[in-house]
């Protein structure tokens, strides 16, 4: 079965909550942890990812078997146990670059070039800022426990 279509909904949720935890886990601490009403549901998700070939099955916990950059998963990384928009670590670096040109550029003489720099520095942190905040909301829908499953 192919990832691609495996990855998205439940499926997608499941997987990505494996990836952040980075250990075996069994379907009740998955119930438990995202707020599914039954373990069969979580059992039929891991399922489709066990057939992909994404997770393997550890006695009757599940571990991730391999790792795949397809879908909002390409976007993102594992950061100490957090999931995060690989557009946020963009956006630190190039509000770096701003803060630092505009501290040199302050202490020397202000020219043309030096506005021109400053202002390709801002409008790539912008970018990169938005981008992060759009991508971390489409990542937000599937770490939203849905308290009426429970």
């Amino acid at each position: 079965m192919d990832p691609e279509n495996v990855l998205h909904g439940n499926t997608l949720r499941i997987y990505l909550h494996m990836l952040k935890k980075k250990k075996p886990l069994g379907v009740r601490e998955i119930m438990r942890e995202l707020g599914y009403s039954t373990p069969s549901l979580v059992h039929y998700h891991l399922n489709k990812l066990l057939n992909a070939g994404l997770i393997k099955q550890d006695g009757s916990k599940y571990v991730i078997a391999r790792s795949v950059k397809i879908g909002l998963v390409k976007y993102s990384t594992v950061l100490f146990g957090r999931i995060l928009p690989k557009f946020s670590m963009y956006a630190g670096l190039f509000l770096a670059l701003l803060i630092s040109s505009t501290i040199l550029l302050i202490n020397n003489e202000l020219t043309i070039l030096a506005f021109f720099s400053i202002f390709i520095s801002f409008l790539a942190f912008l970018i990169m800022l938005v981008e992060a905040i759009n991508l971390w909301n489409d990542l937000k829908k599937y770490y939203r426990i849905d308290r009426n499953n429970s």
